[in-house]
């Protein structure tokens, strides 16, 4: 079946609080010299239409990264899916362009380089 790319926004879930690794921005944390959320962009980026960031806290420690940030709609550090609400609000306020979105964390750096043609490929089998 051919794969006809859809408009897809990219959202990069890094709101936890990583309690299980002692606190901290696990996505900061590097592997040989670059950091995971690094990685992760890199991956993702080219096959989305845009990318944003959930983070809770202090924004500025991602102004590197040159993407927006948004926290979590909802107190207290729920869960990951307060993030995708997130992203699904900011989504619809900022990119109303935008059909799709897929999230995925911000602690995992090796994700496949086809992760949204394989998401697209299976929602239309």
């Amino acid at each position: 079946m051919a794969y006809d790319k859809m408009p897809t926004l990219g959202v990069v879930l890094a709101g936890g609080l990583a309690r299980r690794m002692g606190g901290g921005d696990k996505s900061m944390r590097r592997i040989d010299g670059l950091t995971i959320l690094d990685r992760v962009l890199e991956r993702l980026g080219p096959q989305c239409d845009g990318l944003l960031l959930n983070a809770n806290g202090d924004p500025a420690r991602f102004d590197r990264f040159r993407l927006p940030v948004v926290a979590d709609p909802v107190e207290n550090y729920p869960g990951p899916l307060a993030g995708v609400l997130a992203g699904l609000d900011w989504t619809a306020a900022n990119r109303p362009d935008v059909e799709w979105i897929v999230s995925v964390a911000a602690d995992c750096p090796f994700l496949p380089r086809d992760l949204v043609e394989q998401l697209h490929r299976a929602r239309m089998a």
